[in-house]
């Protein structure tokens, strides 16, 4: 198993709920845990989408960001030489920026549905990336 290090690393003091978020998607493996989440995800997306309650759900949608990247923290060392795992990890760096840029302008709605928009195609590619990496 890889061990992470780092701000996000496997689980986010910062972000309590993240770990919860992630035992609730916990799967047989890694790449389950990771599909699980992503679509956990979009379906807070879809939420914040056709909501008032915008706060509330981009709170949520970031913890479980946070619980989205404990997935490479269980993945093993042979996993982790793949093509899919390195697109999957470029992928998640791409989220993150988009993600930035969704908290920045949260009150700005045209801004905010612009970057959700965006976090949700790269989620997309994220999920057919995460699908590629052998089990």
């Amino acid at each position: 198993m890889l061990f992470c290090l780092g701000t996000v690393g496997c689980h986010s003091m910062m972000h309590p709920r993240a770990d919860e978020f992630y035992q609730e998607a916990k799967g047989a493996n890694a790449v389950e845990t990771g599909l699980n989440l992503s679509k956990t995800m979009d379906a807070t997306i879809q939420q914040l989408v056709n909501s008032p309650e915008k706060t509330e759900l981009l709170d949520e949608l970031h913890d479980q960001f946070h619980a989205l990247h404990g997935v490479f923290c269980e993945m093993s060392e042979e996993q982790s030489k793949t093509i899919a795992y390195i697109h999957s990890k470029t992928l998640i760096k791409e989220l993150k920026t988009v993600f930035h840029r969704l908290w920045k302008y949260r009150e700005d709605e045209r801004i905010r549905a612009l970057h959700l928009g965006l976090f949700r195609a790269r989620l997309v590619e994220f999920r057919l990336a995460l699908e590629a990496i052998p089990t």
